[in-house]
This record gives structure tokens, sequence and C-alpha cells, in this order.
């Protein structure tokens, strides 16, 4: 395990998965990379700690690279108006695709002349077609990350076209078919994810790289490394055991802990907290037929440790499953077909809903 402080903050290197990320964009534009995996592994984190510590640290090298973030996370998008002035900027002038390269992310990414911009808000122009002439004149390797792209479902374009295909027929223009760019897409959302590992077209012009917890060899590194910095006596087996390889949920027992009289209680009251959540979506949201379905996966989530989707899955297992992983308390894997709790700690709480579910 290596361990760096990237923006004030712990980072817990990710040998293999920065070795891809290197690799993937080191060569030419082919595919679109999506990264997806259980809630808090640090997908955003990853992804901008290879581009602004590996790609970029070096001025030189860095000047070498067009970078954009494009980031529906928290935008209100819901037309395709909001949609162009999500990240959209009037130039001064010419269209400014040479201006200050940044790796930091900003919203508000690309810059478009202004009677250019006019005319695609008015329609007089296709803003796709626009992007990939204004692409054509950057003499650098460019990369485009976008996070959250599933904001733009059920958003249309043109009346009759789906925003959300229209961009992603975009993002197969530039890597596929032109090799123009590189895009790397993130999402926590495993459904929408599944839609996309189903699209024919999609499935052959994408890679799909899962981005999970930590596995427990890694946790045990970076465990021993924080008791022996804090001066602790701690139970590692039992923090792997209620907390897994989360790394946001294991920061947090370090800081919070000591407002309990052992670690013991401090996680057995981070199972209830998530046992509570999870009855409270059950009774809210969940028929008794549809809460025996639950206990069924988890059932199995206990025993084996996952849940197997089969292809002739009957609907109200699939509604589950669809529901629930929405909900983030599942985490289903559409390349392996199988369903997890989004986080070790969630699957205690599962071991402690089944004794008494009705």
């Amino acid at each position: 395990m290596q361990l760096s402080e990237f923006r004030q903050k712990e980072f817990i290197n990710r040998e293999e998965e920065i070795k891809f990320l290197k690799d993937w964009l080191y060569n030419i534009p082919d595919e679109i990379l999506w990264l997806y995996g259980p809630k808090s592994t640090g997908k955003t984190t990853l992804i901008e700690y290879v581009i602004e510590k590996e790609l970029t640290s070096n001025l030189k090298i860095f000047d070498n690279y067009w970078i954009k973030y494009i980031n529906f996370r928290g935008l209100m998008i819901g037309s395709y108006e909001s949609f162009i002035n999500s990240f959209f900027e009037e130039a001064d002038g010419d269209d400014d695709f040479s201006g200050e390269i940044s790796a930091k992310f900003n919203i508000g990414v690309i810059r478009l002349e202004a009677k250019a911009l006019e005319k695609i808000k008015n329609r007089k122009k296709n803003l796709f077609n626009e992007l990939i002439e204004k692409f054509k004149k950057v003499k650098k390797t460019k990369i485009i990350v976008i996070d959250e792209i599933q904001t733009l479902e059920d958003i249309y374009y043109n009346e009759e076209k789906e925003l959300l295909k229209e961009f992603l027929n975009f993002c197969v223009r530039l890597t596929k078919e032109l090799h123009l760019s590189h895009v790397v897409i993130l999402s926590s959302n495993t459904i929408f994810i599944d839609r996309i590992y189903n699209d024919a077209k999609l499935k052959l012009t994408s890679e799909f790289k899962k981005i999970d917890h930590l596995d427990k060899e890694t946790t045990f590194e970076y465990l021993d490394y924080k008791i022996n910095e804090l001066n602790l006596s701690l139970d590692k087996g039992l923090i792997w055991d209620y907390l897994g390889g989360c790394i946001p949920l294991i920061q947090r027992m370090f800081r919070k802990r000591v407002y309990f009289n052992s670690l013991k209680e401090y996680l057995e009251n981070e199972v209830k907290v998530a046992k509570s959540e999870i009855i409270e979506i059950l009774k809210r949201f969940l028929d008794r037929e549809k809460r025996g379905i639950f206990r069924h996966i988890v059932a199995d989530i206990i025993e084996k440790g996952y849940y197997r989707s089969l292809e002739d899955e009957k609907k109200a297992y699939l509604e589950v499953i669809d529901f629930m992983t929405g909900r983030e308390i599942f985490f289903y894997d559409p390349p392996e077909q199988y369903v997890k709790g989004n986080n070790r700690l969630y699957e205690k709480a599962f071991e402690r809903l089944t004794a008494n579910m009705s």
C-alpha cells in the first residue's frame, strides 16, 4: 500500500487502477471508459488524482493536455436549455478552445463563440456537430470526464430526440469513430450502467472498469498505519467485519469512536443506524410480497456473499433489485450479474434484519 496526500486528505494509492487509467489515457482514443462501482469507493477522487498528479504534474507535459470535466451532480437540468447553460460559456471573440487548461475540474468548461452558441440555443445549429468541428481544432491530447451523466435521462432534444442518447452518440463519435478525445464517464448508478451495458451499440464501443472498495490486505495495511499513527489498540478483524474496505466509513470510525465506550459499541451503533434506514425504506415503499423477496435476496448475500441475478428472474425480483440499488442499499454489478450490499455495513444490517423481518 502506498499512502499519499491529495487535496489535504489521505489518498490510498490504488496502484492497479492508476496504472490502468494511465495506460488508457496514453493510448489513442478508441472507446468510452465507464468507471462504475459502489458508492464511496473514490471514483471521482481517483480520476482527479491520475490527471492532476500522474498526467499533469509536470508543467511541460501538462501543456500537452486539454482536459475538461462535466459534472452533472447537483445541477438542476430539466430541459435542453438548462443543459446548455450548465456547462457552456460564451467566449469573447472567437471560440476559446486553447485558453487556460485546468485540471481543477470547473463547471462551465466549454467555451463557444457567442454567435455559434446563440444559434445552438435557438436550434439553428446542431450542438454536437458544432462541438465535433471545434474538437478537431484542438491540437492536444483531449480528455473529457463526465460525472452523473444519467441526469440527462428523460430530457428531449429537438422535441423528438432523447438528449442522453444524442450525447452518448457524440461520445462514440469522439472516441470510436474519430479518435478525437478520451471520454471517461463515472457513475454509482449501476441500474443505469446495466442499461448501457446491455445496449448493443454502446457495449461494443465501451470499456467497463469497476472501482470497488479496498481488499482485505490493503485495508489491513491502512489500519496498521492509522493505529500506529494514533497509538491505538484496535481489533482490525472486528473493523473489517463491520466496515469492510470502505475507507470513508473507516475514516469516520477513527473520528467518531471516541464518543463511545468501546469500538464494538460504536460499530453496533452504526449497524443500528443502517438497519433503521433499511426498515424505513421497506415499510414505506415495499409491500409484503416484495419485503419477502428482499429477505430472500439478502439471505443469499449473507450465506454466499452475493445474490446471483438470473436471466429468467421474475419481474418482482428485478423491481426489488432495481429499487434497492437505486436507493444505494444494494450494489448490482452488470457484467457479473450479482447483487451485494453497497458496503459491508449494510450487509451487517441485513444479518440483523433477517431475524425479525415480516
